[in-house]
């Protein structure tokens, strides 16, 4: 008879598999009290194929992931699977072999247990100092929801406002809010304009249609008008990113560092069952000005420079200039 032939896709899930039998998995998974079984194993491919065909943005690389990942199953592909944090990396691997979209990922334990409060303003994650030729520097790991991030952003810009240029460090900014992104870029623009930043396009669930979210600058306390240098890095992840995108297109900074991680595909993250939880992105940013984003590639630096050397690097380009 002749040898049926697995589809590119699903092979491109069976390469990464054979490493779940040979992880030693069972001490990890008894010190936290949860082995899988079949079942669990089968209700979450079950589940993450119903969000790969129903959200994802790109339906019909959606459909063929959900594909590959039934057809693995069927193949008795995790039948040595028994540890729920190495079948969640091993399902991330394979997912995003086919998708090639970073976002996209199997958790085990759910990443809001043992949460700290909400953060008040003053704990946004905002740095601000002086450096030397009275630069500004500003450093930022996240974008927090508008309702925290906006009274610290006004904070942290007005303590910079009178500064001769501004060195933004987006270099371990992992990502966050949106809504936050257009309102820090919103002090660089200028005021007397409204000025469009960026849409994120969300696919309506369990359809091939679409609807735009649009961000628009907003009225911001001070306006930054000086040079301003944005720094990234290989961490650099998302919304980080977009920051630093954004800017670069409206060509409002000067952007100083390495290549970023190349995300630009928001989504949630969905409950499994079983402690098991799968991010599939609904959504994917449009530029206004590039009619494209950053996913895969990355943000390229207008100038080069190691992940070390960065800040000295735009220090002296803000410097120079200055004296200019």
């Amino acid at each position: 008879m002749p040898q049926r032939r697995r589809s590119p896709f699903l092979a491109a899930f069976l390469a990464a598999i054979p490493a779940l039998a040979t992880v030693p998995c069972h001490a990890w998974a008894e010190v936290q009290g949860a082995l899988l079984d079949r079942q669990t194993v089968g209700k979450t491919i079950a589940g993450i194929a119903v969000e790969l065909r129903e959200g994802y943005v790109f339906p019909e690389r959606g459909a063929q992931a959900a594909d590959a990942l039934e057809a693995a199953l069927a193949e008795n592909a995790y039948a040595d699977a028994t540890d729920p944090a190495r079948f969640a990396e091993q399902l991330t691997e394979q997912l995003r072999a086919i998708t090639r979209d970073g976002h996209v990922r199997a958790i085990f334990g759910s990443p809001f247990r043992n949460q700290p409060a909400a953060a008040e303003p003053e704990g946004a994650g905002f740095e601000v100092r002086r450096l030397g030729g009275d630069i500004g520097y500003m450093r930022l790991e996240r974008f927090m929801p508008p309702e925290i991030f906006k009274p610290a952003a006004d904070d942290a810009m007005r303590s910079l406002s009178d500064t001769a240029a501004l060195l933004v460090d987006m270099r371990d900014n992992g990502g966050g809010h949106p809504a936050s992104v257009a309102y820090l870029v919103s002090f660089f623009l200028d005021p007397g304009e409204r000025v469009h930043i960026n849409d994120l396009i969300w696919r309506n669930r369990g359809t091939t249609t679409f609807r735009t979210e649009s961000f628009w600058s907003s009225p911001t306390p001070v306006h930054y008008e000086k040079p301003v240098y944005v720094l990234v890095g290989p961490e650099t992840y998302s919304a980080g990113e977009e920051f630093a995108y954004d800017l670069q297109a409206l060509e409002r900074a000067t952007v100083v560092g390495a290549k970023t991680r190349g995300g630009a595909n928001p989504g949630g993250l969905m409950e499994l069952g079983s402690d098991l939880f799968v991010v599939i992105p609904t959504g994917r940013a449009e530029n206004p000005i590039t009619h494209g984003n950053w996913e895969g590639a990355g943000v390229r630096p207008d100038v080069q420079a190691g992940l070390e050397d960065a800040r000295d690097v735009a220090l002296a380009l803000a410097t120079r200039r200055d004296k200019t």
